[in-house]
This record gives C-alpha cells, sequence and structure tokens, in this order.
C-alpha cells in the first residue's frame, strides 16, 4: 500500500471512525499505535510530568515550611520588638525621671553652694572676730599678770620661794635659780646639789591646779628639747635634768601619774607629794 492509498484511507470518515472504536476496544492496538505515532521522547513525557509534579510539589513544600518559619520568625521579631518598644518606653520614662532629678539636684547644689558662700564669709567673720577676741584676752592675760605681779601672787615666784624648803627637807640644796620662758609659759630651773654631793638640774612646770596628765608631758616635753638643752648648756646648768611639776592645789589621781612617769609632785601646802626618781649617775 502506497502512502497515497494510506492517506486517502484516512480521509475516509467511516475508516477513521472504525480506527478509533478499534483504539478503544483493543488496549495493545493502542498502545502499538501509541508507540508508532510517538516519539521516546513522548513516551517519557508523562513520566518527566509526573516527576517534575513531584519536584514541584516537594519544591512547594519546602517554599511553604520556609514560609511559616519565616512568618513564625517574624511573629517573633514582632514580639521581641514590640517587647524593645516597651523597654524602650520605659527607659524613655525613666531617663525623663532622671533628667528631672539630676535638674533637682543641680538646683539644690547651686543653693547649697549660695548658703556654702554665706557661710565662708561668716566663718571669716568669725575668724576675724575670734582673732580679735585672741588678742583681747592676750591683752587681759598680760593685764591679770601685771596685777598677780604687783600682788606678789605670781604662781612661779611663790614656787620659787617654796621649792628650796621643800627640797631641803630631803636634804637637797639649791645653788641657783632662773626663770626661763619657752613657748608662752615660764619654766622654774634650780641648780640642786644632792645629799651624796652631786649637783643636778632640776626643771619645774608649775601650775595653779594639778589634775591631769598634761602638766606631766609638758615638763617630760621641756627637757627634751633640743633649743631648752641648749640653753640650759649656755647657762651652765649641769646634767642630769631631774623634771618636776609643782601645783597650788593638787587633784586625786595626780600622784598616780607622776609615779608612773617618773615625775616629781610638789604641792604649795604639803611640799612633796611624789618623789622624782633618782638621777642617773
Amino acid at each position: 500500500m502506497t502512502p497515497q492509498m494510506i492517506e486517502e484511507l484516512l480521509q475516509d470518515p467511516l475508516f477513521r471512525l472504525k480506527l478509533l472504536e478499534l483504539l478503544d476496544r483493543d488496549p495493545a492496538f493502542r498502545e502499538e499505535v501509541r508507540r508508532k505515532l510517538l516519539t521516546d521522547e513522548l513516551l517519557a513525557l508523562p513520566e518527566r510530568v509526573e516527576r517534575l509534579r513531584l519536584e514541584i510539589h516537594k519544591e512547594f513544600e519546602r517554599i511553604w515550611r520556609a514560609i511559616q518559619e519565616n512568618n513564625r520568625q517574624i511573629a517573633a521579631l514582632t514580639e521581641r520588638m514590640e517587647r524593645v518598644e516597651t523597654q524602650i518606653a520605659a527607659l524613655t520614662e525613666r531617663m525623663e525621671r532622671v533628667e528631672t532629678q539630676i535638674a533637682a539636684l543641680t538646683e539644690r547644689m547651686e543653693r547649697v553652694e549660695t548658703q556654702i558662700a554665706a557661710l565662708t564669709e561668716r566663718m571669716e567673720r568669725v575668724e576675724t572676730q575670734i582673732a580679735a577676741l585672741t588678742e583681747e584676752v592676750r591683752d587681759l592675760r598680760r593685764t591679770v599678770g601685771q596685777m598677780e605681779e604687783r600682788w606678789g601672787l605670781v604662781h612661779e615666784n611663790l614656787a620659787e620661794d617654796l621649792m628650796p624648803r621643800f627640797l631641803a627637807w630631803t636634804g637637797r640644796q639649791v645653788q641657783r635659780s632662773a626663770m626661763v620662758q619657752f613657748d608662752g609659759e615660764a619654766d622654774l630651773v634650780l641648780e640642786v646639789e644632792e645629799a651624796d654631793g652631786r649637783r643636778v638640774t632640776w626643771v619645774v612646770e608649775v601650775k595653779g591646779r594639778v589634775w591631769g596628765p598634761r602638766p606631766f608631758e609638758q615638763v617630760l616635753e621641756r627637757i627634751r628639747d633640743a633649743a631648752f638643752r641648749g640653753w640650759l648648756r649656755r647657762e651652765g646648768f649641769p646634767e642630769p635634768v631631774v623634771p618636776a611639776v609643782f601645783g597650788l592645789a593638787v587633784y586625786a589621781g595626780a600622784d598616780a601619774i607622776a609615779q608612773k612617769l617618773g615625775v616629781g609632785l610638789y604641792e604649795a601646802r604639803r611640799g612633796e607629794v611624789v618623789a622624782p626618781l633618782p638621777p642617773e649617775r
């Protein structure tokens, strides 16, 4: 059968109807015709389409999962951003309160500085007044000293009169005496001949009243003072030096302090209360 005959046959409606019926009734024939009419690529197309469909379905599922994950992340980020915005709002409010407090503190500091400046000025006036009063007190002391000296009430003079008598009671003889002023206070200095014939120097701190350790500390500080010891040497007072305290009135407890520090203690009424430590040979 020539191609022209086949083409004419295919153009016949009855033949075409019979051919279609045969294709419908006979699957093996239909498959054989299909294999004849279609190429390998067309035959493989359904399988490729199915694979492509599966791949597209998997890709769609992957994309859908990614979209869901993105949505979850976006929701989490949105929630986090809302918390951050809340925190920022709270921090902003707190900063505003802090700024208000700083402004109040600054104002308060300015008031304090103004008060300090006023107090400083007031202190300067007070210091000026104190300096004036100090000078007045010095003038009063000088006046009182002059009055005491005029009426024979100077403590140092009384000690200078009585100490030779008290020392004589213990076998000592005063060879000479002197008044020396250091740091505004007068000390009685005696050159004393001991009972064994040695000559020593007594430095006597003179007070109106003796009740605490300060007079004893003062006489010990005096005999340790290099300038004072230099004055003693220049005046020819011999070594060693014996410390003592003389008081018009000696209160309870002073004798214990004198014994503890090794300082002699003498009272105008009683004479020797505590003997000083023996002078070193």
